[in-house]
C-alpha cells in the first residue's frame, strides 16, 4: 500500500483504508491473544494488500482473513507510508514534553503537541489510539496491554531515524509516550480528565468517578455480615472495575 504524500502530512485516503481495517479487526481481535504481535501469513498480507491497493473501500466484511492478517497488514502499512504518521519534527516536541517530571504537566504539554499535528494524521492517529485503548482494555484475555502494544507500533508510527545516537537512546522514551497516548487516549482526545496509572489506587472519589464513567452518584454502602462470635470486620465496599472508557465515545 504504497502512497506519495507531502512531508509530514499523510494523504486522506489513508483515513479510509484504517477505518475499512479496523473493524475487521476489532469485534474478534478483542479476544485473539497476542493481537499485533503474532504475525499474519506473509502471503495473505501481501494479496490484501494489492487489493487495497486497487480499492481503497474493499469491505473485509466479504473477505476470508484471519484477524492477524488484517492486523500485519495495516501495521505493514504503517510502515511502508512515505513519512511516519507521527511527523518527525512533532516527534521532537514530544520528546522534549515528556522530559516533563511533573505526571499531570507532562501530559498536557503532550496533549499540546498533539494539537499541532496536521489534519489528517491527527485524524488517523486519533482512531488508531483509540482502537489500541479498547484492544488493551480486554488485556486479560488477549495479553496486550497498553505497554505490549506500545512495543508493537512505536517503530511503525513513529519510525526514527536510528542512525542517529539520539534516536538509538531515545526508543524507550518513543515507546513509553505511545504507551501514554494508549493509557490517556480518554484525555488527549475526548476531553476527559486524566486516568488514574494502571494499578493505583484512586487518591480521591472524584478521582474515582473520572476513571469510572458509569459510576452513580449513590454510593455503595457497606454491608456487614451476619452476626457471629466474635463479630467479624464488615465488608469493605465492592471495588468498580474499571471499563472501556470510550465505550460510550467512540465504537471502533
Amino acid at each position: 500500500m504504497r502512497m506519495v504524500a507531502g512531508y509530514g502530512q499523510v494523504p486522506s485516503s489513508v483515513h479510509n483504508i484504517v477505518t475499512a481495517q479496523t473493524p475487521a479487526i476489532f469485534s474478534p481481535g478483542l479476544s485473539t491473544e497476542g493481537i499485533y504481535r503474532v504475525s499474519g501469513n506473509k502471503s495473505e498480507m501481501e494479496s490484501l494488500q494489492r487489493q487495497f491497493d486497487q480499492d481503497h473501500n474493499l469491505d473485509l466484511a466479504e473477505k476470508d482473513f484471519t484477524v492477524n492478517t488484517v492486523a500485519g497488514a495495516m501495521k505493514s502499512f504503517f510502515s511502508e507510508l512515505p513519512d511516519p504518521l507521527v511527523p518527525y519534527n512533532m516527534q521532537i516536541d514530544l520528546v522534549e514534553a515528556h522530559k516533563i517530571n511533573d505526571r499531570e504537566q507532562k501530559l498536557h504539554a503532550l496533549k499540546e503537541v498533539l494539537k499541532k499535528f496536521p489534519k489528517e494524521n491527527h485524524e488517523v492517529f486519533k482512531y488508531v489510539i483509540s482502537h489500541l485503548n479498547k484492544v488493551s482494555h480486554n488485556n486479560k484475555v488477549n495479553l496486550m496491554t497498553s505497554e505490549n502494544l506500545s512495543i508493537c507500533f512505536w517503530p511503525t508510527l513513529m519510525r526514527p531515524d536510528f542512525s542517529t545516537m539520539d534516536a538509538l537512546t531515545a526508543t524507550r522514551t518513543y515507546q513509553t509516550i505511545i504507551e501514554l497516548f494508549i493509557q490517556q487516549c480518554p484525555f488527549f482526545f475526548y476531553n476527559r480528565p486524566i486516568s488514574e496509572p494502571p494499578g493505583a489506587v484512586p487518591s480521591s472519589p472524584s478521582a474515582l468517578a473520572s476513571t469510572v464513567p458509569f459510576l452513580t452518584s449513590t454510593p455503595v454502602t457497606s454491608q456487614p455480615s451476619p452476626p457471629q462470635s466474635p463479630p467479624p470486620t464488615p465488608q469493605s465496599p465492592m471495588q468498580p472495575l474499571l471499563p472501556s472508557q470510550l465505550q460510550a465515545e467512540h465504537t471502533l
